[in-house]
C-alpha cells in the first residue's frame, strides 16, 4: 500500500472515531452476522465469484464452505446465506 493511501485511511478512522461511526463503515469492510451453522447475513459485500452447493466465494475475500448452501436474500449491499455452514474462509 502507498504512503499516500496509508495516510488517507489512517485519517478516515481517526475521524470515523471522533464521529463514533461503526467499524465497518470507516475500513470500507463487511459486516458479517452467523446464527449458528445455518445462515450468514453478510452486510457490505463486493460480489460473487463462484456460487456452488459446497461453496461460496465472494470477491471480499470471504469464502463460505458447507453443504446445502443457498443464497436466499441478495441486495446491491448485503447477502444472506443459508444452509449448513461448516467454515467460513477469510483471504489475505
Amino acid at each position: 500500500m502507498r504512503k499516500k493511501e496509508r495516510a488517507e485511511k489512517s485519517a478516515r478512522e481517526k475521524v470515523g472515531m471522533i464521529l463514533d461511526m461503526p467499524l465497518d463503515m470507516i475500513k470500507d469492510c463487511s459486516r458479517m452476522t452467523v446464527i449458528g451453522n445455518e445462515s450468514i447475513l453478510l452486510e457490505n459485500y463486493k460480489g460473487i465469484m463462484e456460487y456452488e452447493e459446497n461453496v461460496i466465494r465472494l470477491s471480499n475475500n470471504i469464502n463460505v464452505f458447507g453443504t446445502n448452501l443457498n443464497i436466499e436474500e441478495i441486495t446491491d449491499d448485503d447477502i444472506l446465506i443459508t444452509g449448513k455452514i461448516k467454515n467460513i474462509e477469510f483471504e489475505n
